[in-house]
């Protein structure tokens, strides 16, 4: 027999993590990590048999290599709150596993949902990627030291599952442009981290190709209204990413400068 893990990170999305659980039926053991959890998330994870890591994992491989140490299983097929995992891609995976496949990892194809509609054309990373690696064996899947990272396979690739997993981006464009506001948040930070980020100019020419990438490359003109707001929020993230990252090196440097000011009072006050 061949054990199979699902990992699911979650942080204060309790509405989306029940109807996830429920959807793992054909998983051995469902491994949670509560990343900073202040509602229920736990709660509802330990009342489906999760098991549950919680703590602070600021950095994405930080909570992947914490739900991993807690996992037991052959193969591990990561999954997020928001995906839903449909019957047709639960049997392939039990079947593709069961054939004893010769590779570390597959990837699995991804359908992006606004409301009740599938939206196919016009995502790109990271706003929502086509296809990921989410099936695969401990220790065959890597991470950035980045708060937000899709990993990547290592090792031998067993190819691509036919099923899909389905994702609901949002409830409407009104959820997208949150999604858009918080991934370009988590990306400021990693930018911040590394020192002045690129210049304007370079951010700019960087949203006019992810534009065109959404728009054309990935056809998201034949999504009408809504593929055309896709590309625009792509063309916009890079732009997002690096003003806030701006921002975000400009709060350091005061928090510094205060720090710094208030510790020479405080040694002053002492002297006298």
């Amino acid at each position: 027999m061949v054990k199979l893990s699902a990992l699911v990170c979650v942080q204060n999305q309790e509405e989306q993590l029940s109807d996830c659980l429920r959807r793992l039926w054909f998983c051995d053991e469902v491994v949670v990590v509560a990343d900073r959890c202040s509602d229920s998330s736990i709660e509802v994870a330990r009342r489906h048999g999760a098991i549950v890591v919680a703590g602070i994992f600021p950095l994405e491989s930080q909570r992947r290599q914490a739900g991993l140490e807690a996992a037991g299983g052959d193969w591990i097929l990561e999954i997020a709150p928001d995906e839903r995992v449909g019957s047709a891609l639960a049997w392939e995976i039990r079947a593709t596993l069961k054939m004893g496949p010769e590779g570390d990892w597959f990837e699995v194809p991804l359908a992006n949902h606004l409301g009740g509609d599938r939206v196919g054309g016009g995502w790109t990373d990271p706003l929502g990627a086509e296809r990921e690696v989410r099936l695969y064996r401990p220790g065959a899947k890597l991470w950035a030291a980045r708060r937000s990272d899709g990993g990547r396979g290592f090792g031998a690739g067993a190819g691509t599952l036919r099923g899909e997993l389905h994702r609901r981006a949002g409830a409407g464009v009104g959820e997208l442009v949150e999604r858009v506001n918080r991934l370009s948040g988590l990306a400021a930070e990693d930018l911040a981290d590394g020192g002045m980020p690129p210049p304007i100019g370079r951010a700019a020419l960087d949203g006019f190709a992810a534009f065109l990438r959404s728009y054309v490359a990935r056809r998201g003109w034949r999504e009408g209204g809504r593929g055309l707001v896709l590309a625009a929020l792509c063309g916009l993230y890079p732009l997002l990413a690096q003003l806030k990252a701006r921002e975000t090196l400009q709060a350091r440097a005061l928090a510094t400068r205060s720090g710094a000011g208030e510790a020479d009072r405080v040694v002053r006050l002492g002297v006298g």
